[in-house]
C-alpha cells in the first residue's frame, strides 16, 4: 500500500487502497472518484481517489511509482452521489 504525507494529500483524497475493480461499491461516493491503475513492483494495483483534477492525481502517484513502475490508466465515472452534496475535497491527518 502507498504511503503519503499530509502535504501529498492536499489535493487528493484516498477513498480506499487495492481495491477489486469489478468487486467496488462506488454508490456511497461521489461522482467525481476516479480509480487509479498503476503497477509497483510487478502487482497491478487500482485505488479509488478524489482530486480537482486528474493532473493532481497522476502528479502524486506518478512520484510515488515511478521507481517501481508506473501510472497505468486513471478512469473516471465512478460515484452515484453529485459532489457538491458530498462535500470538498478533505483529507485524515
Amino acid at each position: 500500500m502507498l504511503e503519503f504525507t499530509v502535504q501529498e494529500k492536499n489535493k487528493i483524497q484516498i477513498f480506499d487502497q487495492e481495491i477489486d475493480p469489478d468487486n467496488f461499491d462506488d454508490s456511497k461516493m461521489p461522482s467525481d472518484v476516479h480509480i487509479v491503475t498503476y503497477i509497483y513492483d510487478g502487482n497491478t494495483l487500482h485505488d479509488a481517489v478524489r482530486a480537482y483534477t486528474m493532473v493532481d492525481i497522476f502528479d502524486a502517484y506518478h512520484d510515488k511509482v515511478k521507481k517501481h513502475g508506473k501510472v497505468v490508466k486513471i478512469a473516471s465515472g465512478f460515484g452515484k452521489i453529485r459532489p457538491n452534496l458530498y462535500g470538498s475535497i478533505k483529507n485524515e491527518e
